[in-house]
């Protein structure tokens, strides 16, 4: 019976050292090709209205899968306009887990029990606080882009919200001369340490209710108000054109009186409602007001 020729072993070597050979070249070209660039979330959805508007701002609308139903009301929305058809959920699990969301956005006031069980199901989760200043928007815009994985846009964002801010700056003697105060329904308002404070003095101008010594948000009496009337009244009423009793205080006749339409600017509520690029509007509006008042009287 024939027998097979046995194998010539330099020729098995050969093959091996070339098989070798073979790898390591495949190996070295896969090293230098260059790795895709990671595109970041694809289907993102919202849940606070702070985070809706961060979303709408950094992210083209087809990464986002949905946003709160907040984001769509012109009253609150500062780009509300923006919002088109994306869909719109109430923040329950159940309208969320269907979208396959593979990153949800929400406040450290969210719907705790959705936050949870999102988490739950392995969904990742960013939560994102109430900002105090412009320092902490700024902050707040790097960690969302940054997640969002759109950090060039949010440095755009930023400087152009420096760049409104710079010119909203108050020129030489013209800096805290003019007190404002800023009224909600029910005479609300927000003292130190609040955004609002510090729209109030990006523009150049004291805060009445700090200057009376509120600290946080609070309520200060119409009586007090109208017997040292503002400089500059903001009479922040519902936008959506809902009465109430609470915003009927705003129309006070002792207010009417002490501080005149003149002086009442209007800047929406929503630009400083949650901390974003927008908000450096509200100092734009204001600055405007200071600029206008001052130059009335001739200063």
């Amino acid at each position: 019976m024939p027998t097979k020729p046995a194998a010539n072993p330099r020729e098995r070597r050969g093959s091996t050292g070339l098989s070798v050979i073979g790898l390591i070249y495949v190996a070295s070209m896969a090293l230098l090709t260059p790795i895709a660039a990671k595109a970041g979330p694809a289907r993102v959805v919202s849940l606070n209205l702070c985070t809706d508007q961060l979303a709408l701002a950094l992210l083209p609308r087809d990464r986002i899968a949905a946003l709160s139903f907040l984001a769509a009301d012109p009253g609150l929305s500062a780009l509300s306009t923006q919002v088109g058809n994306i869909p719109l959920v109430q923040g329950m699990a159940e309208e969320v887990l269907p979208l396959a969301p593979d990153l949800v956005l929400a406040g450290t006031f969210t719907t705790r029990p959705t936050i949870a069980l999102l988490r739950a199901r392995g969904v990742p989760v960013l939560e994102v606080g109430l900002v105090q200043d412009f320092d902490g928007i700024r902050a707040q815009i790097r960690q969302v882009a940054a997640a969002l994985d759109v950090v060039p846009r949010g440095e755009e964002m930023i400087a152009s919200m420096e760049a409104t801010l710079a010119a909203a700056q108050a020129p030489a003697g013209r800096a805290d001369r003019l007190r404002v105060l800023s009224l909600a329904p029910g005479a609300f308002t927000a003292g130190s340490g609040t955004l609002s404070d510090a729209v109030i003095r990006a523009a150049g101008l004291v805060n009445y209710a700090a200057d009376k010594g509120l600290v946080g948000y609070g309520y200060l009496p119409v009586e007090t108000v109208a017997a040292d009337p503002p400089d500059l009244l903001i009479a922040n009423a519902d936008e959506g054109g809902h009465p109430s009793l609470n915003g009927q205080m705003l129309t006070h006749p002792a207010l009417d009186r002490a501080v005149p339409a003149a002086a009442r600017p209007g800047v929406p509520g929503k630009l400083w409602t949650c901390g974003g690029p927008f908000t450096a509007d509200a100092a734009a509006m204001l600055a405007q007001a200071r600029d206008r008042i001052l130059s009335a009287r001739g200063e």
